[in-house]
């Protein structure tokens, strides 16, 4: 079969005009016709590659190459021709539809980018903060972690099992923290991630006692955690 045969083939089968390969391929129109009436049997290279684009094929089977198979199913070229006899509302409304469920089908994961902390809180480090971020780390962009500053890790099982060993929190630096809330807290020098009580830092794991403080202490608090990552 030769170029011309195998394009006008291809044309037929996806119901699509002279004028409309012309309009798709971007080439001129007496060039586009040469080509499918044979006149023209020797194209340059850059004219068989826009071709094949226009007709979503390969050049490989268009020249022959490999075997000539269509890139779409019947049923799916059924799909084209209707798409092809609709008006302009017609198709409005399938490209609404099909952008629609493309999107539920092939969700794209959105990130937004974070300082992370190496200093592990509850581990007996002083402010995270007056250390250098590490890196910065990939996390889920919500309208919640949006509110966040910067990353630390759980060290120990104090606040077990809402927060375990190894835990990555996400911290919102100037938020209130009020009594109820867990922060990340350092007392006389030493970070913790606890819960804010009445002039004291509480854990949930019932087996760590709360941690007192007075006005004789020093005490920070470095941001309230959101979440857990």
């Amino acid at each position: 079969m030769t170029f011309n045969e195998y394009i006008n083939r291809r044309r037929k089968e996806l119901n699509m005009t002279v004028d409309e390969l012309v309009e798709r391929s971007g080439l001129p129109k007496g060039t586009v016709s040469k080509i499918t009436a044979g006149i023209n049997t020797n194209p340059k290279l850059t004219t068989i590659e826009a071709i094949c684009r226009a007709l979503m094929i390969s050049v490989d089977d268009a020249m022959g190459l490999a075997p000539a198979a269509s890139v779409f199913s019947m049923n799916e070229i059924d799909h084209i021709n209707k798409y092809r006899s609709l008006d302009k509302h017609g198709r409005k409304a399938i490209d609404s539809i099909l952008d629609i469920e493309y999107e539920r089908c092939n969700p794209v994961r959105r990130v937004i980018m974070r300082p992370y902390y190496s200093v592990s809180v509850s581990a007996g480090f002083g402010n995270p903060l007056d250390e250098a971020p590490e890196e910065e780390i990939e996390i889920p962009d919500t309208p919640e972690n949006r509110k966040g500053d910067y990353v630390v890790r759980v060290s120990g099982n104090s606040m077990f099992p809402v927060y375990q060993n190894g835990d990555l929190v996400l911290v919102e630096k100037n938020a209130r923290v009020d009594e109820g809330d867990i922060g990340i807290f350092v007392l006389n020098g030493e970070s913790f991630i606890k819960k804010q009580g009445v002039d004291e830092l509480i854990s949930i794991n019932p087996e760590y006692p709360p941690k007192p403080y007075s006005s004789n202490d020093s005490i920070l608090c470095c941001g309230k955690v959101l979440c857990k990552l």
